[in-house]
């Protein structure tokens, strides 16, 4: 590849090519693998005579015609007017760490079983008001903003989620803003009345929760060792009978339980609708991280595994939900580039209980992330070098074929692993990459079903156009 911006790849006998700026993606037979790389690296002719022999003329004339077509006329032809990174200053969405307190001591924990590091405690609720009162004169008047809760276990500070509810409303009244709430929960604690309070107002919830019971007590045990996953499991099955199945569950896997695509079967099989199962991120000294090539290797191979399982059930008529395949089919059958992973300290911050700001709940956990407090508001310079983070500022990223279908990884994730913020941690880099060019053979086995299928897809991911597909 010379200057075409074009990255070429296989996975199981099938060649795509990879349009890096637009994340358009195709699918080539074989000798278009291997007449476009030749095309895009200037050779005349593109392919040896003795190679062109093995093809009919007819062949040979129709796949010039397609790849010329493809790079004068289609989606590859495309050029992006260039970005212009503008620093976000109004906030969209706040965090509140109001709890940093756990009852839960989970083996892959990176934020010190709750505590983040710091005191074990929970927000006041003046430091609520005041940290709400912050964010809505931080936000654009009328505009919409989410209201997060988060730990440690938020639960455990019931009563100050229910203030921050009510108060945040006013807020909203007063601001004239369209406020939204939600949570992230290891559901222990769920009773009815709370079940209701977040059903009512609506809470975008995310619940922790790694599958059967052999990987889940093993990891998410309570701070006196006893096991969880029974009542976990029927605390969210009570809420989806109850109030409907619009959350999310999400699993942690490690080096210890690598086999993740039991826990997303097993989710599934519950009848839960979002499912997400993530590697945990830990320091490379940690039993559980995912750092070798052999398990990176490993983790790659139970990607592949899963997208097997999810094409199993698709002919059966039935959906894996899986939110990493799932976004990743979108994008191929939309595509789309995207600049940045998120608006970390730009339009998204995170406030602990002593009322400091943070870029993220994520970033919390290393106190030189500090952005500011809501008593003096933000440093500007500190505050600044997270504003200005997006995918071209980053000299990994500059050189990466996925930057755009990416954004540039996860701040938080660079700083802790790799100290600096401008250096993407290779291991999420690596399973990036191979979600989506998994992704893209999932995509292209469902293209060979058919149209039929192929608008089945479409439905079951949300997708109204049926139009033609990224491949």
């Amino acid at each position: 590849m010379k200057n075409q911006g074009i990255h070429f790849f296989s996975v199981r006998g099938r060649y795509f090519a990879y349009h890096i700026d637009s994340t358009a993606c195709v699918e080539l037979d074989s000798l278009a693998s291997q007449w476009l790389p030749a095309v895009v690296e200037g050779a005349t002719p593109p392919l040896p005579e003795a190679l062109i022999g093995r093809y009919s003329p007819e062949a040979v004339d129709a796949c010039a015609e397609q790849c010329c077509d493809l790079l004068a006329r289609g989606p590859f032809s495309k050029s992006l007017p260039p970005y212009e990174h503008h620093q976000q200053q109004e906030l969209l969405a706040a965090t509140l760490h109001i709890s940093h307190q756990c009852n839960l001591a989970c083996r892959y924990c990176y934020a010190d079983t709750g505590s983040f590091g710091k005191d074990r405690k929970l927000m006041k609720k003046e430091v609520v008001f005041k940290a709400l009162d912050f964010v809505f004169a931080q936000a654009r008047k009328g505009g919409e903003l989410n209201i997060g809760f988060f730990g440690g276990e938020p639960i455990l500070n019931y009563r100050g989620i229910c203030e921050g509810v009510k108060y945040a409303r006013n807020c909203a009244a007063r601001f004239g803003n369209k406020v939204s709430f939600s949570l992230t929960s290891n559901a222990t604690l769920l009773t009815e009345d709370i079940m209701k309070m977040l059903s009512s107002e609506k809470f975008s919830l995310i619940f922790s929760l790694d599958g059967p019971p052999e990987i889940h007590d093993r990891m998410r045990q309570t701070r006196s060792g006893a096991a969880t996953q029974a009542r976990v499991l029927q605390n969210v099955l009570d809420y989806q009978r109850q109030f409907g199945d619009e959350f999310t569950v999400r699993g942690t896997f490690t080096a210890i339980t690598p086999e993740f695509s039991q826990q997303v079967v097993y989710l599934n099989e519950q009848g839960f609708k979002n499912v997400s199962v993530e590697p945990a991120q830990l320091d490379p000294s940690h039993p559980g991280a995912i750092v070798t090539p052999e398990q990176i290797a490993q983790i790659k191979e139970e990607y592949e595994h899963l997208a097997e399982i999810f094409l199993a059930w698709f002919d059966q008529g039935s959906y894996l939900h899986f939110f990493h395949f799932d976004d990743c089919l979108r994008r191929l059958l939309k595509p789309r580039p995207k600049y940045t992973e998120c608006g970390a300290g730009g339009g998204f911050i995170a406030i602990i209980p002593d009322g400091r700001i943070f870029p993220c709940f994520e970033a919390v956990m290393e106190d030189r992330n500090c952005i500011g407090h809501i008593d003096s508001g933000f440093d500007p310079v500190k505050r600044a070098v997270f504003q200005r983070m997006y995918v071209g500022a980053k000299d990994t990223c500059r050189s990466c074929w996925l930057k755009h279908a990416c954004g540039g990884g996860c701040h938080a994730f660079n700083i802790r692993y790799n100290g600096t913020i401008d250096k993407p941690y290779e291991p999420q880099c690596e399973f990036l990459r191979h979600r989506h060019m998994t992704s893209a053979w999932l995509l292209s086995e469902i293209n060979a079903r058919g149209k039929e299928a192929v608008e089945r897809l479409q439905g079951y991911l949300g997708i109204r156009s049926a139009g033609k597909s990224g491949q």
